[in-house]
């Protein structure tokens, strides 16, 4: 067998791009980010899917169910933040806070059958969140693959602009 003495430049700049990508890619904002962009065709079906309720006799209904539509969004808990996640659904905290804006009511019209309003008796389901999730889920998953992608090369880039500028003590 023939010995070759093969030298690979740049193993250790490599190898400290890779130690040092996690710390890039764990940043909560870059995640928020992803999430907030891939999250609006499920935000979309949601709103959607509020226009088609049934039993708005009044005008007040009416009103309620655009206050809801406005409140569906996508938000944040300091629990989802931990696993770089969120949420979509209605708001109720923040701005959306008073009256006037919150959807606090999301849950009595999404599963009417099973929240007892105010002790006076159940309702009737009327889902608008699970059939918007079921019609946007794949929709979701594969803008999210294609920009989990991206956020990854963005992070690439960025730790060798920093490299490149700063050297290997730049951190």
């Amino acid at each position: 067998m023939a010995k070759s003495n093969i030298t690979v430049l740049g193993t250790k700049e490599l190898n400290d791009l890779f130690m040092q990508l996690p710390k890039q890619v764990k940043k909560n904002s870059i995640w928020q980010k992803f999430w907030r962009k891939n999250s609006k065709p499920f935000i979309e079906g949601a709103k959607s899917n509020l226009n088609g309720l049934t039993g708005q006799q009044n005008q007040k209904d009416v009103k309620r169910t655009e206050q809801l539509k406005r409140s569906i969004g996508y938000f944040t808990t300091r629990a989802s933040r931990k696993y770089l996640g969120g949420f979509v659904g209605p708001r109720v905290k923040g701005r959306f806070k008073s009256k006037d804006k919150s959807g606090y009511y999301g849950a009595w019209i999404e599963y009417g059958s099973e929240v007892k309003f105010g002790g006076r008796g159940y309702g009737t389901d009327q889902p608008f969140i699970k059939p918007a999730w079921q019609s946007a889920y794949l929709k979701v998953t594969q803008n999210s693959m294609n920009d989990a992608e991206f956020v990854m090369a963005k992070a690439i880039k960025s730790h060798e602009r920093k490299l490149q500028k700063y050297g290997k003590f730049g951190y």
